[in-house]
């Protein structure tokens, strides 16, 4: 919010038109939000004002236990309308200009009897005009929000909303998005199946939906490179979203004991075993859980058989899943992100969400960083996406007390400064927190130390056991050496000359991800610098113990030497 004060009207009008207000009018429920398309942040589409009104107009159009469809009612209609008329005022306030509002209207919009009457009814209200998007349209928008929410993705989509599903297959690379010509809308949204499911056979049920599934499946046409990289992966990645599988995700998170980032649903991730053992128990046993789970409201929470059901069944016809992704995206995120040129929406949401808090010379320290990063050896994540974020952070928690410092670092990306940025997986969240904590020295207090433990562990269950291991060895080994940089160098200004890195025999041949990884690192330091005095000495020799006890029973095995020379 801080980042949008204004001082005088013409900055008020700068910030006006570079935000946007969307109404998602769903089945479920109605979703406002205020957010900013600024080019230098947009990728991490910062929100300055999101709510909901828990309308569900499907409910609305069924009396209660009958079959029967009814128009929406006049009571419910005009509650809408209150809500679009309060949302009006809550833009002007803002300054959102009278042409940045959208209306955007699904399912339960589109199959409604009077469909037209309550559009209208909106429309007298504010002004507005309501966009009822197809069932084609729906699809493309959704699979937009999902990959607002993941820097890349590749793989299958499914959105499970109140009224319908969809299901289609995805790649966002390089901000360049590719779906299904033929994305499918099946009618079996959470609430749709939970009305269905009070005076039908589950059973029957069942295996409709898993010859819908079947079909869908076929329409879809997936490319042969998506097949293929399945196959060589052991499976594909399913990425989801919509109410119903975001309930799912909360009720999966709430069963992982010690679970580090349980607030957030966006980017966490889990097996297929996993989602489909816990959607097979719900589904099976009808098994409504016993205790109260996170952001899992009563009336979610009893249509969770109904997304067991639907989960298993689809599951069932689907070909082999590997892992799943939970997305927060929907239209909201989904309408924001398609209006982003391909330059912006390219964008790493790291780099991004870091960038404001980099010193001027972040990309000095970086290079400084780097000479210490052997190429063949460094996974791509850590030297492309971790590295520069952390130099982009690296003096946020300058001010803080010294004891202090490692235990605010490490939670940067779960309830600090970048926790609220759209786009980054609860794997990068951890990297980056666990990295930022060993620039500070990573002395922690017990309990913290166990949510750091915590943190490696996320990473490490979300993929190759080896190389999540790597990964995280990797970003603790650049965490450590930004520790000796920054006291070298505090005051965001890197001299040339002197201290520098070297590496020695970093280029050896590694022929598979078991072999050990051996390298020295030799320190230059200049033997008359006032930069390089006792406390920082102190610091390369707590970095060659900390590299030490890092190394150990590690397949990367590095020696930090010194190397003192007169500087001219």
């Amino acid at each position: 919010m801080s980042s949008l004060h204004v001082d005088t009207e013409d900055e008020a009008d700068v910030v006006g038109r570079a935000l946007i207000g969307i109404v998602d009018i769903g089945s479920n429920g109605i979703r406002f939000s205020i957010s900013s398309k600024a080019p230098h942040h947009a990728r991490t589409m910062p929100c300055v004002f999101k709510d909901r009104v828990g309308i569900s107009l499907f409910d609305a159009q069924y009396a209660e236990n009958s079959k029967d469809k009814r128009p929406i009612p006049t009571q419910v209609i005009n509650e809408v309308c209150a809500a679009m008329k309060r949302f009006r005022l809550i833009c002007e306030d803002f300054g959102v200009q009278e042409s940045g509002v959208r209306i955007v209207a699904t399912e339960a919009t589109r199959e409604a009897v009077n469909s037209q009457e309550f559009r209208d009814a909106i429309y007298d209200t504010t002004g507005w005009e309501v966009e009822l998007l197809n069932k084609e349209d729906e699809g493309r928008i959704g699979s937009y929000g999902v990959a607002s929410s993941f820097d890349t993705i590749s793989g299958l989509f499914m959105d499970l909303g109140g009224g319908s599903t969809q299901i289609s297959w995805i790649q966002c690379i390089n901000g360049e998005i590719k779906i299904s010509s033929n994305p499918v809308s099946l009618p079996y949204g959470a609430a749709a199946l939970t009305r269905r499911l009070q005076f039908e056979d589950k059973k029957d049920l069942y295996f409709e939906i898993q010859n819908a599934y079947r079909e869908a499946f076929k329409k879809i046409d997936v490319p042969q490179q998506l097949l293929e990289e399945a196959e060589r992966n052991g499976g594909f990645e399913l990425y989801s979203c919509g109410g119903g599988l975001r309930g799912l995700g909360y009720a999966l998170l709430s069963d992982i004991k010690d679970y580090p980032i349980p607030t957030i649903i966006n980017g966490f991730s889990c097996s297929f075993n996993d989602f489909i053992n816990v959607s097979n128990f719900l589904f099976l046993k009808d098994g409504l859980p016993q205790k109260d789970i996170f952001r899992v409201s009563d009336r979610r929470r009893s249509q969770l058989p109904a997304v067991g059901l639907l989960v298993s069944a689809a599951c069932d016809s689907l070909p082999k899943i590997k892992t799943v992704h939970f997305s927060e995206g929907g239209v909201r995120e989904g309408v924001l992100y398609s209006m982003l040129p391909r330059e912006i929406r390219a964008q790493d949401p790291l780099i991004i969400a870091s960038r404001p808090y980099a010193p001027l010379l972040a990309d000095k320290y970086l290079e400084l960083l780097r000479t210490a990063l052997p190429e063949k050896y460094v996974p791509r994540e850590v030297r492309e996406r971790i590295a520069p974020a952390l130099c982009n952070l690296a003096f946020v928690h300058c001010s803080y007390p010294k004891e202090l410092q490692p235990t605010a670092a490490l939670h940067v990306a779960t309830t600090g400064i970048i926790a609220g940025s759209h786009g980054l997986s609860h794997r990068t969240r951890a990297l980056i927190g666990i990295a930022l904590c060993d620039r500070w020295g990573g002395d922690l207090p017990d309990s913290e130390e166990r949510h750091k433990t915590a943190l490696c562990d996320l990473v490490k269950r979300d993929g190759s056991r080896v190389e999540m291991e790597r990964i995280v060895w990797w970003t603790k080994y650049c965490g450590t050496l930004m520790y000796v940089i920054c006291g070298v160098h505090p005051g965001g200004n890197i001299r040339d000359g002197v201290f520098n890195f070297k590496i020695v025999n970093g280029d050896m041949e590694v022929k598979n991800e078991d072999d050990k990884r051996k390298f020295d690192v030799i320190v230059q330091l200049s033997n008359d610098d006032i930069k390089t005095s006792a406390s920082v000495r102190g610091r390369i020799l707590t970095l060659q113990k900390k590299i030490r006890k890092l190394s150990r029973g590690s397949s990367e095995k590095v020696k930090i030497g010194v190397e003192v020379y007169d500087h001219c």
